[in-house]
């Protein structure tokens, strides 16, 4: 239960199953056998809109951000990945009848200067710098360092980003964007802590650097503060948490209305991959799965020229005994 991801079951009245991943470890399974599954088994509906609308409703006095939401995103995802194979269709093709793109690009999440060479060296076309190791208050120039040799290594025309995991304040975020805008940095992720949307609204305003964030938002609600306020100029949703594939598509309808560009947490994982093929027709990017992820069996084929997409039934999983 790495960052408290539960994996969820569900079976359909056909009786076809499908597997989802939500988060909330304990506390999430908890929700789910406590309320989710009370409110599902008493509900007759006929699409996953529908059972993710009576999810939410039925916990709407305090669901509305974190464990909540966390537990119905891996309900949400096991509905679609059940209701795409009973009706023969992968996910992709129940959210689009556009032919499929053969792959997408991916950008790499890096954690140290040898996972930044390896990737470069494997050909990626984007690299995302973690930086929360040089702490909180990190003199500038070592971030610059850091972004200049990577850009020399990267070359021109391949994005960086950077991500500080909401360890910064405005002052310091502003100073290193100063030092790092000659590079051509696509964003500068979760500079402060989630909930300081006024920071964010300071930021995204005054700094050089587009500003990202959501990876820790929920729901249609929370995106659409996000988007009324101006905080960010990306949306980061994880689909394993913001309330599962029905909140990813309502948060590109949000993105779209309000000209915000949306890169999904974990992008090329099972469940985010067809939401950016099918909704994301100009900028598609998936970020690189993660090294512990492999509780499933249906994971895609990252090559030099991105990541691959997989057109199985629902979202192509199994489990990984």
């Amino acid at each position: 239960m790495t960052l408290g991801q539960i994996l969820v079951e569900v079976t359909l009245a056909s009786g076809e199953k499908g597997i989802g991943v939500g988060g909330g470890g304990k506390s999430g399974v908890h929700v789910i056998d406590t309320v989710l599954k009370e409110c599902l088994l008493e509900t007759d509906m006929d699409t996953p809109h529908q059972l993710h609308k009576v999810m939410c409703d039925h916990t709407s006095f305090y669901g509305r951000k974190g464990l909540v939401p966390m537990a119905i995103s891996g309900v949400d995802l096991a509905i679609w990945d059940a209701y795409g194979k009973s009706v023969g269709k992968s996910v992709y093709e129940l959210l689009t009848d556009v032919p499929p793109p053969a792959v997408l690009p991916m950008y790499q999440t890096v954690f140290d200067d040898a996972e930044a060479e390896l990737a470069v060296k494997d050909g990626k076309q984007a690299v995302k710098l973690h930086v929360e190791r040089f702490g909180d208050r990190p003199k500038p120039e070592e971030i610059g360092e850091l972004v200049r040799s990577t850009r020399m290594r990267l070359g021109e025309g391949k994005a960086i980003m950077l991500d500080a995991f909401g360890r910064w304040n405005v002052d310091t975020t502003l100073a290193v964007a100063h030092e790092i805008t000659q590079y051509d940095v696509e964003w500068i992720e979760e500079p402060v802590r989630p909930d300081q949307l006024e920071d964010y609204v300071t930021l995204n305003r005054e700094s050089p650097i587009p500003i990202a964030g959501g990876e820790h938002e929920y729901l249609e609600e929370g995106f659409l503060a996000l988007a009324a306020s101006k905080a960010v100029s990306v949306f980061q949703p994880d689909i394993n948490w913001c309330g599962g594939l029905t909140s990813l598509i309502q948060i590109y309808r949000i993105a779209e209305d309000a000209a915000i560009r949306v890169v999904p947490h974990r992008g090329s994982e099972p469940y985010s991959l067809p939401a950016i093929a099918a909704l994301d027709r100009e900028q598609p990017l998936a970020e690189s799965a993660r090294s512990w992820f492999d509780c499933l069996n249906g994971m895609a084929e990252v090559t030099p020229a991105g990541v691959e997409l997989l057109l199985s039934p629902g979202f192509g999983v199994s489990l990984n005994t």
